[in-house]
């Protein structure tokens, strides 16, 4: 059997996604929104992502790097800051409590408080958006 959300919870999601993370600038919001959805496994936000990604003019292999772990993207390809934030949205998506500490102690070392509540913003509702697409499928 399909399932079928219902058009007013896409509706909520979908202004919600244009309030978050605006604390952040936009790549780093689709790098982290990428990041995530590979981690979930979400093809349709895998494509999506990408394709926002090279629409705004980032180059490929950043792209295809962010299928990897933060801890494993060739140095030079990101900031320290950007594998922070990544690092972080890994942590809080699929990773024991026990890291989430060392994960916001390295993203506060490039990010204020309320960078790291748009961090926090994007991958609640990327992963939101990841289950939404998945259950649909």
């Amino acid at each position: 059997m399909e399932a079928r959300v219902g058009a007013g919870f896409l509706k909520a999601l979908e202004r919600l996604d244009g309030d978050v993370g605006d604390a952040l600038e936009p790549r780093l919001r689709d790098m982290i929104r990428l990041r995530v959805s590979h981690l979930n496994g979400c093809h349709h936000s895998i494509r999506l992502h990408s394709e926002s990604l090279a629409k705004a003019g980032t180059r490929p292999d950043l792209i295809s790097a962010l299928a990897r772990p933060a801890r494993q993207i060739r140095p030079g390809l990101v900031t320290d800051g950007e594998a922070a934030a990544l690092r972080l949205a890994e942590v809080l998506t699929d990773a024991p409590r026990a890291l989430e500490e060392e994960a916001r102690e390295q993203a506060g070392a490039w990010f204020n408080g309320k960078q790291i509540g748009a961090i926090v913003e994007v991958v609640a509702l990327t992963n939101a958006w990841n289950r939404v697409m998945r259950g649909m499928d």
